[in-house]
Formats: structure tokens, sequence, C-alpha cells
């Protein structure tokens, strides 16, 4: 669904709110057809709605009294996550329902949100965040840019959450940042590192208590994972400077056997090698360890405690490896 902020091509006019008992949304728009406009919260309760067409574009709703948060709003089929709080709000200009490019909307009232999406993602799976924002941006603005981010990392939100005082933890942003943390806080650092039982290249079953007392790092690969593949050339390069303490393990996680065992003669990983036949999509390592893609590297201390995880370059983990054993 296109973006009214992205795809619309608006012309953003910042100017200051005139004062409101609440939330008030007004303006002028011309349309072709009927189109409905509406704000709801994150959880989709309904805020206020009401219906332009071309011989009625003059439109107000509210005021209603909100919390300073994320909402949704919905033009025709165009939606799109608006910090919106009490305040006055226009909209002008012309709307088509039909082709969204063709629109020419002017917005005003919306500082608070061009300050949070002046720090916002700039494209899918991005986790750049510029620290300045703990210091530009007000609480309930935080749980907002969290919410646009949806990172997937504890310490990416947990940083968010750490910096909202708890009595201001009361927006729906702020709820789903709480809820957020406590879902990924199993796949924190400093936790113990999840049991495995599965087989090396001979068939004889490993798990993670056989390496007790050493350091152990857990590469999880497959076959057709080509970056997987890069990495571990790179690994091949660094890999007998840490052999004397530290336990190199690949997991793949191939499904078909044959394309696992063409990889191995075609790889000639050094280390050692085990199998997860249940593969990428199916194994329950994927929910134990928390990852979504690969290559991922989890680096585990003799106690069977994770130390550093979410890497996925072989440079990093080199790194990581030197902090650890001096």
């Amino acid at each position: 669904m296109r973006k009214i902020f992205i795809a619309l091509g608006l012309l953003l006019s910042i100017i200051s709110a005139e004062a409101a008992e609440g939330l008030l949304i007004k303006g002028r728009i011309t349309t072709i057809n009927p189109v409905l406009i509406s704000l709801n919260t994150l959880s989709g309760k309904l805020v206020f709605k009401t219906t332009i067409d071309k011989d009625h574009p003059d439109f107000s709703m509210g005021p209603v009294q909100v919390l300073p948060d994320l909402y949704v709003l919905t033009m025709g089929a165009t939606k799109e996550e608006v910090f919106f709080s009490n305040g006055l709000v226009t909209i002008n200009g012309y709307f088509d329902d039909k082709d969204s490019n063709s629109s020419s909307l002017e917005f005003s009232g919306l500082t608070a949100h061009l300050e949070i999406v002046n720090f916002g993602p700039k494209k899918a799976y991005d986790l750049e965040l510029d620290p300045a924002a703990f210091k530009a941006l007000k609480p309930n603005q935080l749980s907002a840019l969290a919410y646009l981010f949806k990172g997937e990392k504890y310490d990416f939100n947990q940083r968010f959450l750490e910096n909202i005082p708890v009595k201001e933890r009361v927006s729906e942003s702020a709820k789903w940042l709480e809820e957020r943390v406590d879902s990924l806080s199993h796949y924190r650092i400093g936790i113990p590192a999840p049991d495995f039982q599965l087989p090396d290249q001979n068939g004889k079953l490993l798990s993670l208590k056989d390496f007790k007392g050493k350091i152990v790092v857990l590469d999880f690969w497959a076959s057709w994972c080509v970056p997987c593949r890069r990495e571990m050339e790179h690994m091949k390069a660094f890999y007998k400077d840490f052999e004397k303490d530290v336990q190199f393990i690949s997991i793949s996680l191939d499904e078909d056997p044959l394309k696992y065992k063409k990889a191995l003669q075609e790889m000639q990983i050094p280390w050692l090698t085990i199998w997860d036949k249940k593969g990428f999509y199916k194994s329950p390592l994927g929910k134990s360890y928390g990852f979504k893609s690969i290559p991922f590297c989890v680096i585990i201390d003799g106690n069977g405690t994770v130390l550093q995880r979410d890497i996925n370059n072989g440079e990093v983990l080199k790194a990581a490896l030197k902090a650890i054993t001096k």
C-alpha cells in the first residue's frame, strides 16, 4: 500500500498548531469520487471519521482528546502511521483515489511527526539509528520511532525503552515497545545458550554441553546461502588464530542431505560441522536462538552463557573473538 507522505508528493507546511481542546483535523480536499477519511489507534480503535466528495470538499473531525502517539490515518485505500497530539491539523488540496501519485495535499500542524521522521528508518530492515534522537525527541516520540523501526534485536529496542520513564509508558506504541522488549529478552546477551543434540558428519550426536569449559562459536548456515559461504571463507583466514581457545561449529540448516554433503565437499570446512535436517524454516533452533536470517553467529563462553550474538560478518566475528580471548 502506498504511503501518504512518500507517494502523494505532498507539500508539507510546518506551522504551529492552533490551540484546541483536543485533536482537530479539518480542511478542504477536492476529489472526484467519494473518499472516506478516518483516524484509528494502532490497535484499530476508531477516533473519528468522515466522508468527502466532489460536492462536499470541506470536512472537520474532532476535537477529541488523544494521547500523543502514532495513529493510522486512512484516506480511501491509502494508510499511513502518523504521530498526532492535541491541536489543529489541516489538510488541503487534491486527492486522487485512483492514482495516489497524482494527488497534491498540503498538511500543517505535524511538526512532531516530522521530527520523528527525521530520525526514522530510511529503507526496509534499516536499523541505523542516529543516537541524537534520544536527546532530540520526547519520550512519546521515542516509542513512536521504535514502533516505526520494528527492530528485531533486544538491545536495539531496550535502548529505546530505557530512555522512556515508566510513568510515561502509557501510549499504545509504548505498550507495544514494552511487550517487544519482553518477548526479545530470551535473545539477549548474558543468558544461557539453548542446548541441542545434532549429528556430526559421522552421525555422532553432539550437544553444546560437550564443549563445556571452552569458548564456542556457533555458525548457522546452509548450502543455498551465498553470504554464508562468503563469510565462511573469511572465517577460514583467521580461525587458526583462535583454535586453541575457541571451538568453531558450523550448523547446516539444509533439508536436503545430498545438498548438505555436496556443500561440505565444496567448502572443505576445517572445523566441526553438524547438521539440522529440519531446515531453516522448521528448525527449533531458529526460535531458540531468535534468528530470522543467516549467516548468524553466536559466541558462547565456557559456562554456556551467550557472550555475543547477531553476528553475520567475518570481520565482526574476528574482532569479537580478539576482545574475548585477548
